[in-house]
């Protein structure tokens, strides 16, 4: 299992922050390689996408704690899952990403020498998708209209 975190601060609340990251329609304008997402039903999504130079189109679950500021997703196969938490800091608040990998390690690192994924990201640009994902939130949230998505330098 492969697991990712990162953490920002954000001046804004976290009733804010949660308001803007918890409807399924803002996914595209904070997701690195998110193009659409639309709600499919109680706690369910289906984003669609490329990442990488291939397309996706999947389901899964996505479930709203208001009460926590916190958010869960995940494939439906469970080989990805997801959460992103919101707590109070002084007068902003602190976001907290973290993505979960089972089934294999990312890309160029297969568990034989020589061994790699070429289609998936690496270590780096899953990181670097975080980091942008979170900027992308905060962009948007601190900055209203005038914020914007955040692009990794190669589309994990």
């Amino acid at each position: 299992m492969s697991e990712f975190e990162h953490s920002t601060t954000i001046q804004a609340s976290p009733d804010e922050v949660f308001a803007f990251i918890g409807k399924v329609e803002n996914l595209p304008k904070y997701l690195p390689t998110t193009k659409s997402a639309q709600p499919q039903g109680s706690e369910r999504v289906r984003v669609q996408g490329e990442a990488r130079g291939h397309p996706y189109d999947a389901d899964g679950y996505f479930r709203r704690d208001a009460a926590r500021h916190r958010l869960e997703w995940g494939a439906d196969e469970g080989h990805y899952s997801g959460w992103l938490a919101v707590e109070a800091q002084g007068e902003g608040a602190q976001m907290t990403v973290h993505l979960s990998f089972s089934g294999g390690p990312p890309a160029g690192e297969g568990g034989a020498p020589g061994e790699t994924d070429q289609a998936g990201p690496n270590r780096e640009q899953i990181q670097e998708g975080l980091v942008k994902a979170l900027l992308s939130i905060k962009n948007f949230v601190e900055k209203g209209r005038s914020g914007g998505k955040e692009a990794p330098s190669a589309a994990t």
